[in-house]
This record gives C-alpha cells, structure tokens and sequence, in this order.
C-alpha cells in the first residue's frame, strides 16, 4: 500500500513577469490585400481570353459589314481594337508586376471592356439597333460579378447605363431616326432584369461563403456552429446541403474530438474546451482549476495482463470521470494513461478536494479481474491541480497545463497515489524539458524557474 496521501493545499499564483517568447509568425495579409492579390491574378489570367474575344468580334463585325455593304471604313474600327488591345496588355503588365490590383484598377478594366462593346456597337450597328450593346454589357456585368464581387458588378450597372445614354446621345446629335421612348424603355428593362440577376448572385454567394466558413471551422475541429436553415425563406440546393451538414454535424463532431477508447474528450477537443473556457473565466472574471491525473504504473498492467486488459481498464477510468465529474466539468483522455479535468468556477482549496475525492474513488474502485477466477485489479492515480483567474495571455494557456504537469510529477516523484498543487517551489522540480511535452522555450523557462 502506498503512502498517505500528502496535502498541499498552496493556492496558485500566476505571475506576470516578462520571459523571452519565440518570434512570432508573420502576420496574415489584410483582407483587402488579398483581395488585391486575387483581382490582379484574375485580371492576368483574363487578358488573354478578352483579347481574343474583342478580335473574334472585330473580324466577325468586318466580315458582316464587307459582305453587306454596311461598313465602308474599317479604319476607325481597327484602330478603336488596336488600342483595346494594348489597354489590355499594359494593364495586364502592371497588375502582374504589382501583385496587386486595386478595386478602382478594376473599375478601370470594367470601363475599358464596356468601351469597347460600345465603340463597336455604334461603328458597325445602325442606332435602331444600338440595344444590342446591352447583350454583351450583360456579359461584362457577369464576369465582373462573378470574380470582382458584387460591388463591382453594380459599378459595372451603372458605367453601362451612362455608355448606352452616350451612344444615344451621338445618334441625337446626328438626328439620326431614333425612337427615344422604346431605346429608354430597353435600357430600363436590361438594367432591372441585371439587378435582379445580382441581387440573386450576391444572395447565393453569402450563403455559399457561410457554408464554406462552417466546413473551415469542421476542419480545424470546431463544430460549435450549425448552417441557419430558418434564414432561408425559400429553400433551394444550397439549403439541401446546409441541412446535411447539420445532420452530419454531431457525428462529425463525435468522430474528430471525442477518444473512441473512453468516450472522454481527445487532445483536439480538450484544447478547444480549454480555450472557450479560459476566454469565459476572463470575462466572468472567475477561477477556474485543472487536473492533471496519471495512472500509476499503468505499463506493468500492459506488460502483464496485455493490451487489451490495459483498454478495459482505461475504458472504465473514462467512465468513472464521467460519472464523477459535476454538470459543466470537462473530462478528455490527453494521452496514453493521461487524462484531464477542467473545473470551472472552481478556487484551488475546491479544486483540491474534488482531485482527493477521484484520488480516493481510483484508489477504492475494484477494476474487472483478467479471468473469472482472479483478483481484481488494483489502480491508483497521481493528479496535479493548478487554479487561478485567466489573464488570455500569448502561452497562458500553455503556461496553465505546464504547470498542472509540474505538480502531476512532482506527485509522482514524491511516492505516488496523491495530490498535488501547484506552487512556486515545483519548479525546480519540474528539472526536466522533457517531462513538459509540447511546450515552448518560453514556458518552459517560466515553469523551470517557477514563476
């Protein structure tokens, strides 16, 4: 039998010296860069098909007007497709030497491709068929939804509606025959139906983006959130989809943070527990305690009885923590015999005589004898407590656990099958780097120095 436990009922102190921190990654671009960056790389990639498309047109629109007699002098024609041209290479150019591409430089690229439909339009289509422009206005229009935005797509509305009014205009000042109430009437129905078309692409985009932003969540392992199907007044294919991600969630959900073994909390689960914990002690302003626990000499259970005989134990540890554990505890398995408490609204004196009380229930518990005829087995378990109020500091969590498995081992050093609280003398303890897995240098130097 081991020895009584020892009782160290020191609370936590949680200090605030400065350490030396590890450089910190380079901080991500800003939205609005990446934005840039994106729109320059479309606008490289799309010159090569705009240009294509305006000479495709120009030849076509020659070809037409030779055959029919309607174009007698191509020159203006050829000249407006050599400078839309060398727009379009120079701003190419620029954009890819930058890597950036502002949104007013895209408005300019929008501007350009709508001066040429127009140019086009008014050098080779008689006025009582200038309504034609507006199909490949629609075009533009599109595309500039499509990969600019919706913002740029409205840009795009409104620099079509001045380019028809101007080509009418010319044709005014020509006294040209124009029915100026039907070419109003068609510029009026094209700019509605374009609206509603953006209006629709932008509603369909936003729920995209949310669906897309819950399966980036799903990835890093936080399935806290559900696709909102009562937002969707009308549901459509992209509510089918909302609504199985919903069905899969808490599967999904089961399958990435809980541990198969023990049905307890695993790492990934642990962590984001802790975190959302620690963020709402700090803004309750509260306590809150963790313990670290450990079976004791777990491995020769393994070595004598078998792996399968070590799973049944650690399945029924799981178990018991669980049922020991109070309504809003937390209970993960964090390693091979490692398991974990968070202790919410919990002081350290509390903190302590809920680790004795699992410390005692281990020590009382009869585990399931290997064979019918054996003896139960006998486990006991060593547990560090650690308490405090968070601060959110850079590795406060970090600091937090390390400080739980300075006083586990501290535990385990001193005969096992105890408690332990942390304190500022463990640190000299805590001697060893490497009985503080997955630590940074700088927590590791405050939990060896005992700050």
């Amino acid at each position: 039998m081991n020895a009584p436990p020892l009782h160290d009922r020191q609370p936590v102190t949680l200090s605030n010296m400065p350490a030396a921190r590890p450089p910190r990654p380079p901080a991500p671009a800003s939205r609005a860069a990446q934005r840039d960056a994106a729109a320059a790389d479309v606008l490289a990639v799309q010159a090569y098909s705009r240009v294509a498309a305006a000479v495709i047109a120009v030849m076509v629109q020659l070809g037409i007007g030779y055959r029919f007699g309607r174009l007698t002098d191509p020159s203006m024609l050829l000249t407006f497709a050599l400078g839309y041209v060398a727009f379009v290479g120079m701003l190419a150019i620029i954009v890819e030497r930058r890597r950036r591409a502002t949104p007013s430089v895209v408005t300019l690229a929008i501007a350009g491709d709508l001066a040429c439909i127009f140019v086009m339009t008014w050098a080779g289509t008689t006025p009582a068929h200038y309504d034609r422009a507006l199909f490949g206005a629609v075009i533009i229009i599109h595309v500039a939804n499509v990969y600019f935005g919706q913002r740029q797509a409205w840009r795009a509305v409104a620099l079509a509606a001045v380019g028809y009014l101007f080509l009418f205009a010319v044709a005014w000042h020509s006294e040209l025959l124009v029915d100026r109430m039907e070419q109003l009437w068609t510029m009026v129905v094209g700019a509605a139906g374009t609206a509603l078309i953006i209006v629709h692409a932008g509603t369909v985009r936003r729920r995209l983006r949310a669906i897309v932003r819950l399966f980036e969540r799903a990835e890093e392992g936080d399935f806290s959130q559900s696709y909102d199907e009562a937002a969707d007044s009308r549901p459509d294919a992209i509510t089918r989809v909302g609504r199985a991600y919903n069905r899969v969630r808490t599967q999904l959900a089961s399958m990435v943070l809980t541990d198969p073994l023990t049905g307890c909390l695993n790492r990934r689960g642990f962590d984001q527990a802790l975190a959302r914990e620690v963020a709402r002690s700090e803004r309750a302003g509260s306590d809150m305690a963790v313990l670290a626990l450990d079976l004791d000499h777990f491995k020769e259970i393994n070595d004598v009885h078998g792996h399968l005989v070590g799973d049944e134990v650690l399945r029924a540890v799981g178990a018991l923590l669980i049922q020991t554990a109070r309504a809003g505890d937390i209970v993960a398995r964090i390693g091979g015999e490692e398991f974990a408490v968070v202790l919410p609204d919990t002081s350290s004196a509390s903190a302590y005589k809920v680790a004795e009380r699992i410390r005692e229930l281990m020590d009382q518990h009869q585990f399931s004898p290997t064979k019918p005829t054996a003896e139960p087995l006998h486990i006991t378990t060593s547990i560090g407590v650690v308490s405090g109020s968070p601060d959110l500091g850079d590795d406060y969590m970090e600091l937090f656990m390390a400080r739980a498995d300075a006083a586990l081992y501290h535990a385990k050093r001193t005969g096992r099958n105890r408690v332990r609280t942390w304190s500022n003398d463990m640190g000299a303890d805590a001697s060893d780097p490497r009985q503080l897995p997955s630590l940074s240098e700088s927590a590791q130097h405050r939990v060896l120095n005992g700050f």
